[in-house]
C-alpha cells in the first residue's frame, strides 16, 4: 500500500485545495486537499464559527470520507494549515509532517496573545460582512484570519509530542525569523527545504 498524502490548505486563502491541484495529482497514490469549511465550494459551519483545531478535524474527516486514512499519511499544511497539520501529528494520524511556510511568526507573550485576540475580535466587530450570518464560500470572517498561537511554551510543548519525521518547507514568503531553530522543537527527525514559491513544492521535493 503507497502512503497517501493529505493536504491542509492555508486559512483564508482563496484558492483553498486547488492551490494544491499539481501536487495532488502528481503524487504517487492517494492524495487529497479538500477544501476547509467556509472556502473554496465548502460551505461554512452552522454559526459560522471557527477555531484553529477545527481545520484539522475538517481534513482528517474528509480524508476518511475517501478512505485514504488506512494506512500511512503524510500531512502537509500550509501557513495557519501547518498547526492543524501539527496538531494532527502530535495525536498520532500523521507518518510524516510536511509544513510549507508552516513553523509560524514572531514568539509572543502572554501580553501580546492577548492584544492579538483583541485586535481580531475587534476587527470582526468592525466587519459588517463578517458578522452576517455565512451564506457562501468564501466566509467573510476569515479574511480575518485566527489570532495567534505563537506562545514559545506551548508550541514546544505541543512539538515535543511530534515524533515522526518533519520536513519544514521555506519559501520567501515565511514569516519565520528563525525556521533552523524550530526544528530542535521536534522529538523525531526534521529538516528544512528552502523552494522559490509554494508552486514549486512538488514530489521530488518532499520525498528528497
Amino acid at each position: 500500500m503507497t502512503t497517501a498524502l493529505l493536504v491542509i490548505h492555508d486559512t483564508g486563502d482563496p484558492e483553498a485545495g486547488r492551490r494544491w491541484a499539481a501536487l495532488v495529482d502528481a503524487w504517487p497514490g492517494d492524495a487529497l486537499a479538500p477544501d476547509l469549511p467556509g472556502h473554496g465550494e465548502t460551505p461554512p459551519p452552522t454559526g459560522g464559527h471557527y477555531k484553529a483545531g477545527d481545520a484539522a478535524i475538517a481534513a482528517w474527516r474528509a480524508a476518511e470520507d475517501t478512505g485514504i486514512t488506512a494506512g500511512d499519511v503524510v500531512v502537509l499544511g500550509h501557513g495557519w494549515g501547518g498547526f492543524a497539520a501539527e496538531v494532527l501529528a502530535a495525536a498520532g494520524r500523521a507518518s510524516r509532517l510536511v509544513l510549507v511556510d508552516g513553523l509560524g511568526g514572531r514568539w509572543l507573550s502572554a501580553d501580546d496573545l492577548v492584544a492579538d485576540r483583541h485586535r481580531w475580535l475587534n476587527a470582526v466587530l468592525a466587519d459588517p460582512a463578517a458578522l452576517a450570518p455565512p451564506t457562501q464560500a468564501p466566509d467573510p470572517r476569515l479574511a480575518h484570519l485566527y489570532s495567534s498561537v505563537w506562545a514559545r511554551d506551548f508550541i514546544r510543548h505541543m512539538r515535543r509530542a511530534i515524533t515522526v519525521p518533519v520536513l519544514a518547507v521555506e519559501t520567501p514568503a515565511s514569516v519565520t525569523p528563525d525556521p533552523y531553530q524550530r526544528l530542535t522543537d521536534y522529538t523525531g527527525p526534521a529538516a528544512i527545504a528552502e523552494v522559490d514559491s509554494v508552486g514549486a513544492v512538488s514530489v521530488d521535493v518532499l520525498q528528497a
